[in-house]
């Protein structure tokens, strides 16, 4: 074996060599990553819960075709995003976010934030596929440019350019509301006579 294989390697030459506890590892030391991924992609819990699924199965069957150019954990990104994009491209929809996407704040009314969260959900379903995934994946992930960049298959300075962009958009989706189910449209409505 490389001595300068990763842990994530070694457990997947141990796979490779046939020994299944390995893949178990590699699944557990990696599900809850894949999970808020998938979350964050998808936006329904049910849809991540499959897409992330899909991505397991997919890596034990792509498993002999991991090179080496990349961390493991970088190609398992590409991976979950892969599998994330055939499932919206075979539902044909954007996703309609219902995860909890920021943290209950202190001090603030519950309707408030539950409002707060929904308005953040639409705008994220809102922005296009590639601001969204290099967004979720560095914002709400924590993942490094350099590794989304890998992951997605573009230049970092792509990767920084779909983030401030995709911030940017965002930004505005939620000053203005971002359409008629948001917490901004439903205030009082006014009537002219």
């Amino acid at each position: 074996m490389d001595p300068e294989q990763t842990g994530d390697e070694l457990l997947l030459a141990r796979f490779l060599d046939g020994d299944e506890s390995s893949f178990e590892t590699l699944v557990r030391r990696h599900e809850d990553r894949i999970f808020a991924l998938t979350t964050r992609m998808m936006g329904d819990r049910a849809d991540a819960l499959e897409a992330a699924q899909d991505t397991f199965i997919r890596l034990f069957g792509a498993a002999s075709s991991f090179r080496g150019d990349s961390s493991f954990s970088t190609w398992l990104y590409r991976i979950g995003i892969n599998v994330c994009r055939d499932m919206l491209r075979k539902r044909n929809r954007l996703p309609i976010p219902t995860e909890e996407l920021v943290e209950p704040e202190p001090g603030r009314d519950l309707g408030e934030q539950s409002a707060a969260r929904m308005d953040l959900a639409r705008a994220l379903a809102a922005l296009p596929d590639d601001y969204r995934e290099a967004v979720c994946l560095h914002d709400l992930g924590g993942v490094p440019y350099e590794d989304i960049a890998q992951a997605t298959g573009v230049a970092v300075g792509t990767v920084k350019s779909r983030i401030s962009r995709g911030r940017r958009k965002l930004a505005a989706l939620l000053e203005q509301g971002t359409g008629p189910g948001s917490s901004k449209s439903r205030g009082p409505t006014r009537t002219t006579t």
